[in-house]
């Protein structure tokens, strides 16, 4: 792989990391809309029979999620302080404009009934999840601050579940944690791993690194197992699935502005709470955000269009 085209990879995968921290967003919708999901899933299903190919095309990704999702989830515990609204407005933005690039992969398909019947359900999770997310008020500090043995074990399949993320456009691994009450713990143990780190005070990093490695270790579980179920779909039903991709998307845009944390901020909007920023200035604020970004998204497919266009139109050099 050419040196442009690893850091390519790097920005992709940072792209994807960025998107699965913020709730109601997912990292498979980011890998889609920059025509590499399936490059992805074909590399993390074939890892044993392509080795070397397959490992070539995941590192510089893997890295890139790790660059992205860290200090994103920072941010956010930042963000959902005092602009959740502006954040979230900028993602629906960059989702929504960058839909007609996700159609294009069912351009010209007829739809049939299984096509419609998929695609309205993909848009039923996805906006369930976030719905579901609201009230399902689970508080696990306790378990965080003083975790028992057992719940170690219990964070990997927790971590299987937000691998979803990672794989399934439009499924949002940060909304299957709130529903679960674990997105806001975990976000609190990243928050002090990092500030350990730097202050040189360790009393809380060797207890939060051990949850969150095995957390991880979910992660990367899920990942592959979903990775093989995702490839086989796409091989066997590509168009289908693409109905099912799209359906998911369109939901988790929908989802962005219903789900818990966001939620909770409308809840202090109502009871008038002081915010770095009032409601009268974020609301318009967001609004202009979410159209400048759906335009600017929407551009970058035009753009993309016209590139792929333009190689199809050249010779093939021998």
């Amino acid at each position: 792989m050419k040196v442009k085209e690893w850091f390519k990879q790097l920005l992709v995968g940072i792209g994807i990391g960025v998107a699965s921290a913020i709730p109601g967003v997912s990292g498979g919708t980011i890998a889609v809309i920059l025509k590499v999901y399936e490059k992805i899933v074909w590399a993390v299903s074939n890892i044993f029979k392509s080795f070397k190919r397959a490992v070539v095309i995941l590192i510089p990704i893997l890295i890139g999620i790790v660059i992205g999702v860290i200090p994103m989830i920072i941010l956010m515990d930042k963000a959902l302080q005092g602009f959740v609204f502006g954040v979230i407005c900028i993602f629906a933005g960059f989702i929504t404009g960058s839909i007609p690039k996700i159609t294009d992969e069912i351009k010209g398909v007829s739809p049939k009934a299984i096509h419609i019947i998929v695609l309205i359900l993909g848009i039923l999770v996805a906006v369930g999840l976030g719905v579901g997310s609201i009230f399902a008020k689970t508080d696990l500090s306790a378990q965080f601050a003083s975790p028992k043995i057992w719940f170690y074990f219990v964070l990997i399949p927790v971590g299987v579940v937000a691998s979803f993320a990672l794989v399934v456009p439009g499924i949002s691994g940060s909304m299957l944690l709130i529903l679960l009450g674990f997105y806001k713990p975990l976000v609190n143990s990243t928050v002090t791993v990092a500030k350990e780190c730097f202050s040189g005070d360790w009393s809380h990093f060797g207890t939060q690194m051990g949850l969150l490695a095995c957390f991880a270790v979910g992660v990367i579980v899920g990942f592959f197992a979903i990775s093989k179920l995702m490839n086989y779909l796409l091989s066997k039903y590509h168009d289908v699935t693409f109905f099912g991709i799209l359906g998911f998307i369109i939901g988790s845009d929908v989802a962005l502005f219903l789900n818990y944390e966001v939620w909770e901020y409308y809840i202090k909007w109502s009871n008038g709470v002081a915010m770095p920023l009032q409601k009268e200035v974020e609301i318009p604020l967001g609004i202009a955000l979410l159209i400048i970004c759906a335009v600017a998204a929407y551009l970058f497919v035009r753009y993309q269009r016209k590139i792929e266009a333009k190689q199809k139109e050249e010779p093939v050099q021998d």
